[in-house]
């Protein structure tokens, strides 16, 4: 029997909160009328922590192996669920046990998992929908698992790759911003004194202190409303569209953007077509997954070809998004019949693509940012130290 965590007010006027069993509402609300009080407010016990929880990949992935292990060995969904606790989260223990209670009630996998979309996305509840109804939900449920280790191998790359760069921007930041608070202050203040001219440098360096202690709120302010603006713009179809398309012509960015949506794209492709989706369903769901609007507004002109009677490698190749080698792939792979394997093979070519893309950015991004920064830190030395040696010339040119 549920119980439920209640608010309830007695006739009397005073507020009552409680947790109770009861087979529904209408029972709860009953005996609580036996005990001169209405019922205001119930839910299951549990549930107000459920919709307050969030997992890691590292969980996600525990957790679904946990139910296709159980499921591939013959063991009731419900006997799986009751035997997984995370007593160290329990806000997520809340949820799992909402999800157990729901099949209870009739729902199944796939409904009790879209009652929770912080913990699962629309196309991992699809995936065990499809296997669920093609009676294959162990093998849907590894396929989930596979997409679900992919993007967290892709975020660890990406991590990797960026922590050196941003190290480096780290510690010459800190160094410039020191010597301008407690190197340079009492440096200027000397100069003053002496009335030394002051070189190009230094007065633009004083220029922009200036500039930052009469308009630094404005500096700060100007970029964070064109942020904010930005992200608003976003949710318009046609600004978005624009936005992405810029995204995919811009140098040294834009390749790696492609690369990196066309392999999501190939990924859960190849993994949804594996747990028995039909092809245009697949590409339906792709719309989403790319990350991008013009790569989206491509997969859903593949499938519009595909509606049409097109083949999905010639419409591969009229859109021009896919490098000449995939659609070559997928051609051949459709008329060999082996399309499966071919798209396995694409999504490994796009994430070996993808990985070398990404190496490829942060080592040209590297040199260019220890190169701005090395600049930049120059530029604050001759500012402070040219001032410097005008003083101890004007000092040994007065001595002689």
């Amino acid at each position: 029997m549920p119980s439920y965590a209640f608010t309830a007010k007695g006739y009397d006027g005073r507020l009552i909160r409680g947790v109770r069993m009861a087979s529904s509402e209408d029972e709860l609300a009953n005996a609580l009328a036996r005990e001169r009080a209405f019922l205001v407010k119930a839910e299951p016990e549990g549930a107000t922590r459920a919709g307050r929880a969030t997992i890691s990949r590292k969980d996600q992935v525990a957790f679904l192996m946990h139910l296709g292990s159980y499921i591939e060995a013959g063991v009731p969904i419900l006997a799986a669920l009751a035997d997984y606790r995370v007593p160290e989260n329990p806000n997520l223990d809340a949820a799992f046990n909402d999800i157990r209670r729901r099949i209870e009630g009739g729902a199944s996998l796939s409904e009790a998992f879209q009652a929770h979309p912080s913990l699962f996305s629309h196309l991992q509840i699809n995936m065990i929908r499809a296997g669920e109804g093609s009676g294959r939900l162990d093998e849907a449920l590894r396929e989930v698992v596979k997409l679900v280790e992919w993007e967290e191998a892709f975020a660890a790359q990406i991590q990797q790759a960026s922590t050196y760069p941003l190290i480096v921007l780290g510690v010459i930041g800190v160094a410039i911003l020191a010597a301008s608070i407690f190197a340079f202050p009492p440096i200027l203040k000397m100069l003053r004194e002496f009335n030394v001219a002051m070189p190009l440098p230094t007065r633009i360096f004083l220029g922009v202190g200036d500039f930052m202690v009469s308009f630094g709120w404005a500096v700060v302010a100007l970029p964070t409303l064109l942020y904010f603006g930005h992200r608003m713009s976003l949710r318009d179809d046609a600004y978005r569209l624009w936005w992405d398309t810029r995204k995919l012509s811009a140098p040294l960015v834009g390749p790696l953007v492609t690369r990196m949506g066309l392999s999501r794209f190939a990924t859960f492709f190849a993994a949804q077509f594996r747990a028995g989706i039909p092809i245009v369903q697949i590409l339906r769901e792709c719309e989403g997954v790319t990350g991008n609007a013009r790569l989206a507004l491509d997969v859903r002109r593949i499938r519009e070809g595909i509606e049409g009677g097109e083949r999905l490698g010639a419409m591969a190749a009229r859109v021009g998004t896919f490098p000449p080698l995939v659609v070559r792939m997928l051609a051949i792979g459709e008329e060999a019949g082996n399309l499966e394997q071919t798209l396995t093979k694409v999504s490994q070519y796009f994430d070996a693509e993808v990985q070398a893309g990404v190496k490829r950015f942060f080592q040209l991004l590297e040199p260019l940012i220890i190169l701005g920064l090395a600049s930049l830190l120059v530029f604050v030395a001759l500012a402070i130290l040219l001032p410097i040696y005008t003083l101890i010339g004007g000092i040994n040119a007065g001595a002689q």
